[in-house]
């Protein structure tokens, strides 16, 4: 995933990123924290088992999940389009 269009995502949808970490060795994971109206957030792609996830920080550095999807079929534009989709509706 271009790290670019997942900053431009985060900005067009009202957040601030905190931290982005990629790991393009480690089967294409990756992982955003963002900030929005004093709340954190973060999406992580894990490549090896396919998972996309959505968690909101419910204490300072702990996360809750608030949903998940399997994205080993998913093409980067399909991972974009949910990524905007969650940050929409946080």
């Amino acid at each position: 995933m271009k790290q670019d269009d997942l900053y431009d995502l985060a900005i067009r949808c009202g957040y601030t990123v905190t931290v982005f970490s990629d790991h393009p060795d480690f089967f294409s994971s990756w992982s955003i924290n963002m900030k929005k109206n004093e709340k954190s957030y973060m999406i992580e792609h894990d490549g090896r088992d396919g998972w996309l996830i959505f968690y909101q920080e419910s204490e300072p550095n702990k996360y809750r999940e608030i949903d998940k999807k399997i994205s080993h079929t998913m093409k980067e534009n399909e991972i974009l389009n949910q990524c905007e989709h969650w940050l929409l509706s946080a």
